[in-house]
């Protein structure tokens, strides 16, 4: 692996592997139980800034005293993406089955684990040279500052941020807690390698040779950490590089003492954390840990499965607490070198097209070191045979990685795989980063794997968990971990212990809502995945009629689009539908060129119905965006399969028949909101990562609703390349409802509530900063305050929630309506977690809601805890609960059908409708 620097500038070297840091000499310390004084301290540690935003006064060396020395081996580094958590949709927000139709792709594509994630999102890569200073650790530095950075959002006239209503229940969370921490002060180094060294690993074994003089410390390649002042100041040691015996002066200057009331001794235990993790033998894959020993392999499907640990330690509401969790890493047994000769059989002809089209944007990992790395393009004129300047000389990719990895490349004709870096990390310096195919394989699973019903059914058996086994696998996972000898030792030596049992937590199971439907209502009962048992033979809320419109098919699918034609006569009956007799299109072929022509046959139909022979996305793209961009019309896609199993072809039909009618503009059932004129919106984005990865394109979705029912709402995508275009967009997409609002109801809605999905921890000072106060300046342009809230739901998450299943005893998933407002919080955030689907399969992830503002809302924490449960009732894609509010769905399945299907901004009359379900 080399950069781009390195073959045109000779800039860059590359990084070795993990190595284990050094430092076992035992300091004294006392030690004492964290309680309410030590949150009270850590939060005296923090700065207040910008009206309520606090941010750590950790003394973290400045960018420029971090990247001194060395421009002339600047190079590049790679960083990736890999495992998107779940499959997208209600079929693992909402944790249960329905219709396989391909409009509800989500329920066709059931995943791994019910109700929480199918995969492992990681953020990976070690690259190649310093940047501005060093590649990755500047990279990953910034990211933990930003996760670490504390953005107050709990008002500070809150003093108990915990609802009242519903049930109590005991739950136990993945959770240690930290019951000893050093009573000591920590003191702050800066580290300089003069030659300047890149590798992580080689720093630290360099740093190594120094135990006798430094005593106990940690050392994350750039910042050294001790528990004692050194005596001199500048310390100046030479150090050898083991391997070749390369002379080095290492420099070690003091930056400042950190009291125990820092934020950066959470950053100490956290590395001390990743230390003990070392000790078991863990490899480092991204910024998790993997046991390749128990890897498991599927031969039918060519992947292998690598289970692995998820850890974090922060400050929550009471104590710091260590947050493990089970993970898994998919990687692929084909090189990429194998794939390439694999296109290059089967399509000759255009073999870079579709070698664009399948290798760009793939995460990949060098099986050399195990780090992660998004391919962004293909450098089809550099062949491993080629040469760049390494240090003065002129060396080949052969003999660097037989140099630096004694690794042997076969093919000496391959074009090698570029990754390049995103914005933030090109404004650092960092450059590009070269890779050999044969050396890398994928991570992940393509969407093909994905929508492969039999393959994730396989996979399911190795990565499926529910309570009892998760629960089982943490506690194996933490009695290995802290019963290890060298783990019990570097514990004692800085003062640390944890619990051993998982943290209790108490919760509460919210009143179950009434859900009405037509003239019928009825109670969620809070078990079983859906409630159409309850509603047959009952009309809708509002019904629309299906006339004027065209069921187009090929003719070897006549039978089932005779089956779907006669179950949509059946049905519309008791849901209270008019249903027409169609215009008949039949089609001699199935191919997309066919289906597009036959469409474009009957122009001015209100409804297009389609059977479709698989789920095909580019013909279900092809279709999709005619129907709906060209005609302008709402569209219904059906899977052929769905159709054939005739046990289940009328709740197939049923659930159709209710898309059909929300599309049109219809109502299918509602619950009780307990305020007048409010507008509730949501936000999400869908990102495009075909074609290179970080180079797809962006699309944020804001939907609104416009009726008492928060049934009825008005959709608006637009694409974005940055995330001040996302701020602007999502301003006028706001004001443009606030009109539609008014327009409708005759006023301006009392009460805002906006739940914006897709925010990590590092964007949330930016989000309330900006988006908020976008937002709140259209409010001033219209003339009017109305009861605004903002409320970041978090889905992607590590936190779990376990009951007691009351026959066994054993571990359960919590039922829906499981709130849970302490411990496991965070005490500078207004926050909770809500449980509000059911989950059948798997271990159920609950949702976090933190609500960054609340202005003049008059809603207390026990009211939002209530309407956000209320909210996930109303997807009328699923008959049952889903994980997110209704919303945040909406805009989900806005924003991905618009970036997977449409690729261009739908017709302006589609807005006030839900043509996109």
């Amino acid at each position: 692996m080399a950069s781009q620097g390195e073959e045109r500038r000779g800039r860059g070297r590359a990084r070795g592997g993990r190595q284990r840091p050094g430092g076992d000499q035992h300091v004294g310390v006392e030690r004492h139980t964290p309680g309410m004084d030590d949150l009270m301290g850590w939060m005296a540690g923090l700065q207040v800034q910008d009206e309520g935003t606090w941010r750590e006064t950790s003394g973290r060396v400045q960018q420029g005293e971090r990247g001194r020395g060395g421009s002339g081996e600047r190079g590049g580094r790679a960083g990736g993406r890999d495992d998107r958590r779940g499959t997208g949709g209600a079929g693992r927000d909402a944790g249960g089955r329905g219709s396989d139709s391909i409009e509800e792709g989500e329920v066709g594509r059931k995943g791994v684990e019910r109700g929480g994630a199918t995969g492992d999102r990681e953020r990976g890569g070690r690259g190649l040279g310093r940047g501005r200073g060093r590649g990755r650790e500047d990279r990953e530095r910034s990211k933990e500052e930003e996760e670490q950075m504390v953005v107050w959002t709990r008002p500070q006239l809150l003093m108990d941020k915990k609802g009242t209503s519903g049930q109590p229940i005991h739950l136990r969370s993945n959770y240690y807690q930290l019951t000893a921490t050093p009573a000591l002060r920590l003191c702050l180094y800066h580290v300089e390698f003069s030659p300047e060294e890149e590798r992580t690993g080689a720093r630290k074994a360099l740093m190594r040779q120094h135990t006798n003089v430094l005593g106990n410390y940690i050392f994350d390649g750039m910042q050294l950490f001790l528990s004692h002042k050194l005596g001199k100041d500048p310390l100046e040691m030479a150090s050898k590089r083991p391997d070749n015996n390369t002379p080095y002066m290492v420099k070690i200057r003091f930056i400042k003492e950190l009291p125990p009331s820092d934020p950066e001794y959470l950053k100490v235990f956290s590395l001390v954390v990743k230390r003990c993790l070392e000790y078991l033998g863990l490899t480092q894959v991204g910024q998790h840990y993997f046991d390749p020993t128990q890897e498991m392999v599927s031969q039918k499907h060519r992947v292998a499965v690598w289970p692995g640990q998820q850890l974090g330690i922060r400050q929550h509401e009471h104590q710091v607490l260590l947050c493990t969790d089970v993970i898994h890493k998919f990687l692929r047994l084909d090189t990429m070198h194998d794939l390439l000769r694999q296109i290059l059989a089967n399509h000759p002809d255009n073999y870079r097209h579709v070698v664009r089209r399948q290798v760009l944007g793939n995460v990949v990992m060098t099986k050399y070191n195990q780090r992660t790395y998004t391919i962004h393009d293909v450098a089809w004129n550099i062949t491993p045979t080629t040469t760049f300047n390494f240090h003065g000389s002129e060396i080949t990719y052969l003999e660097y990685y037989q140099q630096t990895y004694q690794v042997t490349i076969k093919d000496h004709r391959q074009p090698l795989l570029l990754s390049r870096p995103n914005l933030k990390e090109q404004r650092r310096g960092t450059g590009s980063v070269y890779l050999i195919p044969e050396l890398c394989v994928a991570t992940g699973l393509t969407d093909a794997m994905r929508n492969d019903h039999h393959m994730m059914r396989d996979l399911a058996q190795f990565t499926r968990m529910d309570p009892e086994r998760r629960v089982q696998s943490i506690r194996k996972f933490s009695s290995n971990l802290f019963n290890n000898e060298k783990v019990k030792a570097e514990l004692q030596q800085w003062g640390m212990e944890f619990s051993k049992v998982l943290s209790a937590v108490r919760g509460r199971v919210l009143p179950q809502e009434i859900i009405s439907m037509g003239p019928v209502s009825f109670q969620y009962k809070g078990f079983g995945s859906d409630w159409i048992g309850e509603v047959k033979n009952v009309p809708m809320t509002s019904c629309a009629q299906l006339t004027n419109w065209v069921l187009v098919f090929p003719s070897r699918l006549k039978s089932e689009a005779e089956d779907l034609l006669s179950g949509l006569r059946r049905v519309s009956k008791s849901l209270g539908m008019v249903v027409t007799q169609p215009a008949i299109q039949i089609l001699q072929g199935d191919t997309l060129q066919e289906y597009v022509q036959g469409v474009g046959q009957h122009s001015g139909v209100k409804m297009v119905v389609c059977i479709l022979p698989n789920s095909r996305l580019d013909r279900y793209a092809a279709i999709k965006r005619h129907v709906t961009c060209v005609m302008s019309v709402p569209s219904q896609m059906v899977v052929a399969r769905t159709l054939q199993n005739k046990a289940k072809l009328m709740s197939v039909v049923y659930k159709i028949a209710i898309q059909i009618n929300c599309k049109l503009g219809g109502e299918a059932w509602r619950v009780h909101i307990p305020f007048q004129n409010a507008m509730v919106v949501g936000y999400d984005a869908f990102h495009d990562r075909g074609g290179g990865g970080r180079g797809g394109a962006s699309w944020g979705a804001v939907v609104a609703s416009y009726n008492h029912n928060l049934t009825k709402f008005y959709g608006q995508v637009t694409r974005h390349a940055n995330r001040e275009e996302l701020t602007s967009n999502f301003r006028v997409a706001v004001m443009n409802a606030l009109n539609h609002y008014a327009k409708v109801n005759g006023q301006l809605p009392e009460r805002v509530l906006v739940y914006r999905d897709g925010v990590g921890d590092g964007q949330l000072l930016y989000v309330r900063d900006t988006e908020v106060t976008a937002i709140k300046a259209c409010f001033e342009a219209l003339g009017f305050s109305p009861r605004f809230s903002f409320v970041v739901v978090s889905k992607r998450i590590n936190s779990r929630l376990f009951t007691q299943n009351p026959s066994t005893g054993q571990p359960a998933n919590p039922p829906p309506g499981t709130v849970c407002d302490d411990v496991i919080t965070r005490p500078e955030r207004y926050d909770f977690y809500l449980v509000s689907q059911q989950v059948n399969q798997g271990t159920v992830t609950p949702t976090c809601y933190n609500i960054i503002e609340d202005m003049n809302s008059n809603l207390d924490p026990d009211r939002h805890q209530r309407l956000a449960y209320k909210l996930s009732f109303l997807y009328c894609n699923w008959m049952g609960p889903v994980r997110v509010p209704a919303p945040c769905l909406y805009a989900h399945k806005l924003a991905s059908v618009t970036g997977q299907a449409l690729k261009d901004s739908p017709p302006a009359h589609l807005r006030d409708k839900l043509w996109y379900l």
